[in-house]
């Protein structure tokens, strides 16, 4: 029998031998240890390098890997396992470290149960670590790139099973997870079911029936979320979904779109009266007073699309610089708002404008220029809208945010004033307060005013009561520094 089982287990050895794996044979009690000659081949070493003891060998363990090693052989030994498989490092002749298979069974035991012998396998397989280390790394990498990508990222594999999420995509659905939770396909669709607009007719879930693109419509809060689809030829994924919120575009294209609508509709009204007028003027022969009558017109609205011209290309010049062509400076305030009045007051003129300026004249960042046609705006709404019956007040306020100063120039009327309905649309591009069309202006005055305001990192507050007034507040951040002469 023992003859048998002698010659079953060469078999086995030289079957191991012949797959060019090696194997091992551990005496636990006296903690010899011998190898196939493959061992020392695959390290490197020759015959007689190391030896057959168990502290030879255990000294070529990776210091990392020692104490699994060493837990692992710990349960075999324990009857915690009947076999026992291990990956580890061993250091080879060279200096470097090879990774290993071990295998291994209790060959044979004493009468009380201890082991005795144990017997096992051992293969190469470094070059497979090497390129499983590889993959993981570089999908570290890529979820590292994908962690930080503005787009949400969902990938499904051919069973429908999510198999990688990102950071944005949770941050866009407004999921939260509790540590080391995963996010599976189930709760995702749970999570977001509440929000979607179902009636969105180019939802999501066409995405898994062969659609390319479409948008979702969140409810809370309310966004618009644009979705792509990757269809993989792969043998494990099957969709990668990619989600961006549209919601500021799609808003900047309505505005966009609205802007140019209006703009079409108060450029063609005052171009279609010069028409009008024009067609008059070469058709018919009409008397000297009614032909100054008509050509003053034609020069009322066309000095009304000059402006309105010159005010859009204003409003773009500003967005589009952001302020960069501002020639920002640091100077008195008081100087600017006595220029523009002093300009805006023509002699013989019937306008009333009372100044009312206190002390020192505080510092101050600006353009001149720029505040001073805002500061122009204003004032000339103030007159127009008082229908110059009575005076314009100008006077200076200051406010404390903290610590933080502000400085502001308010400008008040005792005119027509505005409802609260019209009052929220002050800012609103072509916007007038006044329908009946007897009063001149573009409706973009106040929207400039608004622009360079906010260049200056400053704002504007207007306040209005129908039938008795308005009052409009120009607030600048103040200087600590002083206050200047003027």
């Amino acid at each position: 029998m023992n003859m048998l089982a002698s010659n079953s287990e060469e078999s086995w050895k030289k079957s191991i031998e012949g797959a060019d794996d090696g194997f091992w044979d551990w005496d636990v009690e006296t903690g010899k240890v011998v190898h196939s000659r493959q061992w020392r081949a695959m390290l490197g070493y020759g015959e007689t390098e190391i030896g057959d003891t168990l502290a030879e060998w255990g000294a070529l363990v990776h210091p990392e890997d020692a104490e699994s090693l060493r837990d692992g052989f710990e349960r075999l030994l324990h009857r915690e396992t009947e076999v026992y498989v291990g990956e580890y490092r061993l250091r080879c002749r060279d200096g470097q470290y090879k990774w290993v298979l071990k295998r291994g069974v209790v060959a044979d035991r004493a009468a009380d149960g201890t082991p005795l012998r144990v017997i096992g396998t051992f293969a190469d397989i470094d070059r497979v670590k090497t390129v499983d280390e590889q993959l993981k790394s570089r999908e570290r990498q890529l979820q590292e790139i994908l962690s930080f990508s503005p787009e949400g990222v969902l990938v499904f594999s051919l069973t429908n099973q999510l198999t990688f999420y990102n950071q944005r995509l949770l941050g866009l659905f407004g999921i939260e997870l509790a540590p080391g939770e995963r996010l599976t396909t189930i709760a995702f669709m749970e999570k977001i079911g509440a929000q979607i607009d179902l009636s969105d007719a180019s939802g999501l879930f066409k995405g898994f029936g062969g659609a390319a693109e479409g948008t979702l419509r969140l409810l809370r809060p309310l966004r618009i979320v644009k979705w792509e689809v990757r269809q993989l030829d792969d043998p494990i994924l099957r969709h990668i979904l990619f989600f961006r919120d549209v919601t500021w575009e799609t808003e900047v294209d309505r505005l966009k779109s609205e802007f140019l609508a209006t703009a079409a509709h108060e450029l063609r009204t005052p171009l279609s009266s010069i028409y009008g007028f024009v067609e008059l003027l070469l058709t018919r022969e009409l008397k000297e007073a009614d032909r100054r009558e008509y050509l003053g017109i034609i020069h009322e609205q066309t000095q009304g699309l000059i402006r309105m011209l010159g005010e859009l290309l204003d409003l773009a010049r500003i967005e589009a610089r952001v302020g960069r062509d501002f020639n920002m400076q640091e100077q008195p305030l008081w100087p600017v708002v006595k220029r523009v009045v002093t300009d805006f007051n023509i002699p013989g003129d019937a306008r009333k404008i009372r100044v009312k300026l206190a002390g020192s004249s505080p510092l101050v960042v600006l353009d001149a220029d720029k505040i001073g046609q805002a500061l122009l705006n204003v004032l000339s709404n103030a007159h127009k809208y008082s229908a110059g019956k009575a005076e314009v007040m100008i006077e200076s306020v200051k406010q404390k945010d903290g610590t933080a100063g502000w400085v502001g120039i308010r400008v008040r009327d005792c005119g027509i004033g505005m409802t609260q309905e019209q009052l929220g649309r002050i800012f609103e591009r072509f916007y007038r307060a006044d329908t009946t069309g007897q009063i001149p202006g573009t409706g973009l005055g106040m929207s400039l005013v608004k622009e360079i305001m906010q260049i200056h990192g400053g704002r504007v507050e207007v306040s209005s009561e129908f039938g008795k007034g308005t009052e409009v507040t120009l607030w600048f951040p103040e200087l600590t520094r002083g206050v200047a002469g003027g």
